[in-house]
């Protein structure tokens, strides 16, 4: 079997994955050392590799890279070699342990339901870790000099931790890692799917702009030294050369409390999900919460207080634009910055816009929404569709005259108008487009659990030089096959669906919806679905880092009867030995009473 290894080269870094294959356990030298960790209450070993450069100049500071060890695995690298790679590179290489308690052989306190056992989390540790080695060793402490490799479950914890602090880490790299986990707290855990969350590395909502190539190592699971000093040589070679901070940015977190980029973000969120800031600059961002990644519902009853970076003027009064997307209502009001130019903004899970300006600051545009010439946001299939714009202006002054191009990096998505010529928009302004561009979907469903939707690419220009960009994702209604064997599931099982028992989707009822055997994942828009809830299932269990996803909704007591719902769907069987997702859709409709 062939496994690819990728790099992404983003404004952030580079974030590198690498599938490695052969496993080997020679004997090498190393410092096995350890310290008292305050998160786990207790003493932590690791191990440490210093260069010969270290000793010989001792007024040098050194980069650091970072390895994650797989499932049965510590902090005891199991081949030799590592000594001559850091040597030759003049970096430290740090292995952690990664046990919740010395017993563990499942790592990270990650995976499915059962395995979220223990409070304390690993990304606290990485926190704590990383302090000690900076304060232990002559580090170099800037994230351009802080990298990542992680193999298997490390694999994952690499990515997840990259992505939870991008304001630290430059650089990262995926052995082989897990697609999927739960992560979080046994009382609060989240599903973390790999390939919506490349938003946190760039600083973008999407991943195209991310330099991305792969090779193919051919071989097993484990690892072996050879791809080892791969990645090692790739995160070496590159580390030191991280571009600056962000200027826009965005960030995805599955815990309720957290610190990204200098802002902080604190709520009362209980129950599994994200908190996002979308589109972050020092004029604005959106901040909203989702039950799952990457287009869940908001999280309601979820209080979120949000402290700026210290950007602003201390002292100074800021007019704040605030657009509720879901209430569509536009409001004005003032705040103040605290002393060291901080602004605090409190708000709800719901999607809203903040506009941080002054008198006559410079214009801002961003998409407030979009259409593609229906009242819903589904692209059509295979034919032509005209996009139109929502913008708003959250800045201070008037824009010029506007330019808007559209691009996609998505396979056959053709964009025949790529570019429109728009009028100004004046500060606080929210209008729709009359111009709109015109693009056709023809990329098949995917049938390997990828994601099915477009990514979309906005770049605005006005006459008088300023520029914005800003990301979006639009799916498709797949011109697939109909499901033609739909049972409805409302409270006759006692387990999922709650209701009459009549197998009929009734007002007020909580449903889940099959083809033949298979619980369904619903893609819709109706203003008589009130709720969504996904449930998840391991399929086969020996494969612990897949799930496979299936809706619940609520149809709202007040649906007329003879409402008729329009669905795109899907499922998921998954094959054990070949470690392979088969995802078939189709689409359906049903009439709520009937």
């Amino acid at each position: 079997m062939i496994y690819p290894f990728q790099h992404f080269h983003s404004i952030f870094g580079r974030i590198w994955t690498v599938i490695l294959t052969v496993f080997s356990t020679s004997a090498h030298a190393q410092t096995d050392t350890s310290h008292y960790s305050t998160v786990f209450g207790g003493t932590k070993p690791y191990r440490i590799y210093l260069p010969a450069s270290y000793h010989a100049q001792p007024n040098k500071k050194f980069p650091v890279i970072y390895y994650f060890h797989g499932n049965k695995g510590d902090h005891q690298l199991p081949f030799g070699g590592v000594p001559a790679l850091v040597n030759d590179a003049s970096v430290i290489l740090v292995a952690w342990n990664g046990r919740s308690v010395p017993q563990d052989d499942r790592p990270y306190n990650i995976g499915y339901h059962s395995n979220i056992n223990y409070q304390v989390q690993f990304k606290d540790y990485f926190l704590e870790l990383v302090h000690h080695i900076d304060s232990s060793y002559r580090t170099l402490t800037d994230r351009a000099n802080r990298g990542l490799i992680g193999h298997s479950m490390g694999g994952f914890m690499s990515f997840f931790l990259a992505g939870k602090y991008p304001q630290l880490v430059s650089i990262s790299v995926n052995s082989k890692g897990s697609p999927e986990f739960f992560a979080g707290s046994p009382s609060r855990h989240t599903l973390y799917q790999q390939r919506y969350m490349f938003k946190n590395f760039k600083g973008a909502q999407q991943e195209p702009k991310l330099d991305f190539s792969y090779e193919a190592y051919e071989g097993p699971h484990q690892l072996n030294f050879e791809q080892f000093r791969d990645a090692f040589r790739f995160v070496a070679g590159s580390i030191g050369t991280t571009a600056p901070p962000p200027q826009r940015w965005h960030h995805a977190d599955l815990y309720s409390e957290f610190d990204v980029w200098d802002y902080a973000v604190k709520s009362n969120l209980t129950t599994p999900g994200y908190i996002e800031l979308n589109g972050v600059t020092q004029g604005g961002f959106t901040a909203q919460t989702r039950a799952w990644q990457p287009d869940g519902p908001s999280i309601p009853g979820t209080d979120l207080q949000i402290s700026t970076a210290p950007v602003y003027r201390p002292n100074a009064t800021y007019s704040i634009l605030q657009y509720d997307k879901n209430k569509d209502s536009l409001s004005n009001r003032t705040i103040t910055a605290d002393a060291t130019g901080r602004i605090q903004i409190n708000t709800g899970g719901t999607p809203v816009i903040f506009g941080i300006r002054t008198k006559n600051s410079a214009p801002e545009i961003v998409l407030a929404d979009f259409n593609a010439g229906r009242k819903d946001h589904f692209l059509p299939h295979k034919t032509p569709a005209s996009i139109r714009l929502r913008l708003l202006n959250r800045g201070g002054s008037t824009s010029g005259k506007l330019t808007a191009t559209l691009s996609t990096t998505t396979p056959s998505v053709s964009i025949s108008q790529p570019s429109i010529q728009l009028p100004a928009i004046t500060s606080g302004q929210l209008a729709w487009t009359d111009a709109s561009f015109n693009v056709t979907a023809n990329q098949e469903p995917p049938a390997d659990g990828s994601s099915p939707f477009v990514k979309f690419q906005l770049t605005i220009k006005d006459e008088k030089g300023h520029s914005w960009e800003e990301e979006f994702d639009a799916l498709p209604f797949f011109a697939v096959n109909t499901f033609n064997e739909i049972g409805i599931d409302d409270g006759d099982s006692e387990i999922y669906g709650s209701g009459n028992g009549n197998n009929i989707a009734e007002p007020g009822e909580k449903i889940m919806i099959y083809q033949f055997s298979h619980r369904t994942k619903l893609y819709f828009e109706d203003p008589y679905i009130v709720s969504e809830t996904l449930h998840d299932d391991l399929q086969p269990d020996k494969w612990g880092d897949g799930y496979a996803l299936s809706s619940l909704i609520r149809i709202a007591k007040n649906c007329p009867p003879g409402h008729v719902i329009r669905f795109l769907a899907c499922y998921e069987v998954k094959e054990w030995k070949t470690i392979k997702r088969n995802v078939t859709w189709g689409t359906f409709s049903i009439t709520v009473g009937q």
